[in-house]
């Protein structure tokens, strides 16, 4: 395809610096895309012919990863996510490898644009996004909000993730629960719209990052910091268990257990999104744990399993093996053994 003038791809932070003006009137399509997430191929095809069909909107291709600063200030939580920005704020955004949605979004704008054009010192108003129905019942919702904040004995929910915060009130948390040493697991409510509303009523508290310590809320940042400058905060954290122990509870956690990067529902390498896909095939039942959130975990258990890569899956406590071995085990029918059992009551 001929170079397209109206189409960027960002290789450094002054290319995006250059290109991208958003306080002007133009329409701007802000690609998030990842090279481990095979949809985004697709994806960025459908963008790149987008653009060569709409030259009055600016399309630019970034990659999360490569730009967290640039990411983090559109709240991207997965990838592919497309952004369209005008005159500074965010007008619509579409989530994953969704073609049709994408084409009619951008033809959306592009008419917008044009009818701009044609009226001298005018703008045409955008149509604000359809928030999504909630697909959960208040009393389904109720009992998953009971289980996460209980799911461990310091939970917090953040925007991003312990790796990648993604303000910096979360960011500000993290290093003081770091500075403490104190083990915590996390929630990224960036990921799930319906949980960071609901959260809000559940809790009484209208804002986050928001820390529960053995099922009980605490309070957000500053609730925090005032209650670890009086030695309070640490006197409310459970004392904390052996790395032994704790690797162990979490391989005997639930029947089949795995250990990724990312969570099943935003997966971060190519090879736990695979395992997550090839577990939702089989219709296994599984619990799993995001070794970005813990090196702790993340680098004991290459040596108390002796297994050196992620991602893991545990089958009753006992290593089953990486990707490739799961892999095998379909193809051959011995993962249908695992299946049943997983399935069965007793399991």
């Amino acid at each position: 395809m001929a170079a397209i003038s109206n189409y960027t791809v960002i290789g450094t932070d002054d290319d995006f610096t250059a290109v991208y003006q958003p306080t002007t009137s133009t329409v701007y399509a802000l690609n998030f895309w990842a090279a481990w997430a095979p949809p985004c191929e697709q994806m960025n095809d459908v963008f790149e012919e987008l653009a060569s069909k709409n030259s009055n909107i600016k399309f630019i291709k970034i990659e999360a990863e490569k730009f967290p600063d640039i990411s983090e200030e559109y709240e991207i939580a997965a990838v592919p996510s497309f952004v369209f920005v005008k005159e500074g704020k965010v007008v619509d955004r579409v989530e994953g490898a969704n073609p049709p949605e994408l084409s009619k979004t951008v033809a959306k704008y592009s008419k917008s644009s044009v009818s701009s054009a044609a009226i001298n010192g005018t703008t045409a108003t955008a149509t604000p996004s359809v928030t999504a129905a909630p697909t959960m019942s208040a009393e389904e919702m109720n009992a998953r909000l009971k289980e996460l904040t209980s799911s461990s004995s310091v939970m917090v929910f953040i925007k991003g993730t312990p790796t990648a915060p993604r303000c910096q009130f979360s960011r500000q948390l993290l290093e003081i629960l770091t500075a403490q040493n104190i083990r915590f697991s996390s929630f990224n409510i960036l990921a799930d719209d319906e949980v960071r509303q609901a959260m809000k009523a559940f809790s009484d508290w209208p804002t986050f990052p928001q820390v529960y310590v053995k099922g009980e809320f605490v309070g957000g940042l500053d609730v925090v910091k005032e209650l670890v400058a009086t030695g309070e905060f640490q006197a409310l954290v459970p004392a904390e268990k052996d790395l032994k122990t704790r690797m162990d509870e979490l391989i005997n956690k639930a029947p089949v257990m795995i250990f990724i990067k990312g969570s099943p529902e935003t997966p971060r390498c190519g090879f736990s999104k695979k395992l997550v896909a090839l577990l939702a095939d089989q219709g296994v039942t599984y619990d799993s744990f995001d070794i970005l959130e813990d090196d702790d975990i993340r680098q004991g258990l290459k040596t108390h399993v002796d297994w050196p890569t992620f991602p893991m899956v545990f089958f009753k406590g006992e290593l089953l093996g990486g990707l490739d071995i799961v892999t095998e085990m379909v193809e051959n029918g011995e993962f249908a053994q695992v299946v049943a059992e997983a399935k069965s009551p007793s399991a």
